[in-house]
């Protein structure tokens, strides 16, 4: 028997996440959250830190699960079908961008470098208010992942919105041609 696979609980995930995205810049700007060195003791820190480990856990989880059940899926689609279906769901979708390395970043790959990460960030953006009153700092909704593969460095910027609308798209497509 294979794993049991939560495709609703994975979703409700992605769901999150992109709701998360969507209301970062809202709630800085209403919190007046301005960024500064992570200190551990203002209140950016304190929103810095606990988004990112909230991103990061929910990050790992999803591209844990979504890597499974590729692989299980292997059972009743082959490796061409997996790839075609990793290739559809990035049409129109720029998940990100492979700053340092030489790959291309498919659904897979951005998973393995979500997992493999040895440092994840947070992608931070100012707002353009020059009255220091009103200028907050905001999550983007991207993430930078870096690490190490045979030696060489490698270093990903994860447009984490689309990524999730991807995952979304082949979980879906997936779930159409497999039969759990």
């Amino acid at each position: 028997m294979s794993h049991s696979f939560d495709f609703v609980g994975l979703s409700e995930k992605l769901f999150l996440l992109r709701h998360l995205i969507s209301g970062t810049r809202e709630y800085c700007r209403k919190e007046k959250l301005v960024q500064g060195p992570i200190n551990y003791e203002d209140d950016w820190s304190n929103y810095y830190l606990r988004l990112q480990y909230l991103v990061s856990n929910d990050l790992i989880e999803s591209a844990a699960k979504l890597r499974v059940i590729q692989d299980s899926s292997l059972s009743q689609l082959s490796e061409s079908d997996i790839r075609d279906l990793d290739a559809d769901c990035l049409k129109g979708q720029n998940i990100g961008q492979v700053i340092k390395g030489s790959f291309y970043l498919t659904l897979r790959e951005s998973c393995n470098k979500i997992i493999h990460a040895t440092k994840f960030e947070l992608s931070v953006t100012g707002s353009r208010n020059s009255n220091p009153y009103y200028r907050y700092s905001y999550w983007n909704g991207r993430c930078q992942l870096m690490g190490v593969h045979s030696g060489r460095p490698w270093h990903v910027e994860l447009n984490l919105y689309n990524w999730c609308n991807a995952m979304e798209y082949f979980l879906e497509e997936l779930s159409g041609n497999v039969d759990w």
